[in-house]
């Protein structure tokens, strides 16, 4: 049985019998400007960030990538961070090198018990953007990261796939719903919209969408705080 904890935004944890793993933790940012005022809380507490094994980051922009909670979470759990060597580089005066393993697109990695495969993201904004295909347990889940539909999405498969819909500058619940038919994942999730005003969407209506089509994936919407188990 793992479990999926959804925090905000696209901050999620995923917990196993002995595993434990946050992707793109944030709990506090500089909004750039007001367009980004928050419009949704983080419901995380601090339980909630004990005995974590490992943090996964898929690009660093401000609402993906707080690095000083990242900083505190690996040095009180002395967990491992996974991302882009351009992102570690921000953390390696703090945090011990043997804590940080650098990714790039297309590797296959064993760390702590955990499979994990790197996803080509379509993220312009970004320097290096991943998703991350995340397998423990018996489990895989696909955290697509900030991005555009992709073809190369049709070679995914993963039991959970966690996908935005905000429609700025990623998917929109149109593009999200063409993920969901190719991938054929067993559950959908979606993430990254009504955080800020730009990316104010009705996960609803991708709801409905999947199930008027002849796609067999359950959506799953989650508000933040809630967990959801498989």
């Amino acid at each position: 049985m793992v479990e999926l904890h959804f925090f905000w935004h696209a901050f999620f944890k995923i917990k196993s019998k002995s595993k434990t793993i946050l992707i793109d933790p944030v709990l506090s940012f500089k909004a750039p400007s007001k367009d980004f005022d928050c419009m949704l809380d983080c419901t995380v507490k601090e339980d909630d960030l004990k005995n974590i094994t490992m943090i996964l980051i898929t690009h660093e922009h401000f609402d993906h990538f707080d690095k000083e909670l990242v900083e505190r979470i690996a040095k009180e759990n002395k967990a491992c961070v996974v991302a882009h060597q351009n992102i570690l580089q921000e953390l390696e005066k703090s945090i011990p090198k043997a804590f940080l393993h650098p990714i790039t697109i297309g590797e296959k990695i064993s760390l702590r018990g955990v499979e994990i495969e790197v996803i080509p993201a379509h993220h312009p904004q970004s320097f290096y953007p991943v998703g991350y295909i995340i397998n423990i347990d018996g489990k895989s889940i696909y955290h697509a990261g900030d991005t555009a539909l992709i073809d190369s999405m049709a070679k995914l498969k993963a039991d959970v796939a966690l996908l935005p819909i905000g429609g700025y500058e990623t998917m929109d619940c149109v593009d999200a719903l063409r993920v969901v038919k190719i991938m054929k994942p067993g559950i959908a999730i979606p993430m990254h919209y009504n955080t800020f005003k730009m990316i104010q969407q009705d996960p609803k209506e991708f709801k409905q969408k999947i199930e008027k089509s002849i796609s067999k994936t359950r959506v799953v919407i989650l508000n933040p705080g809630k967990k959801i188990r498989f």
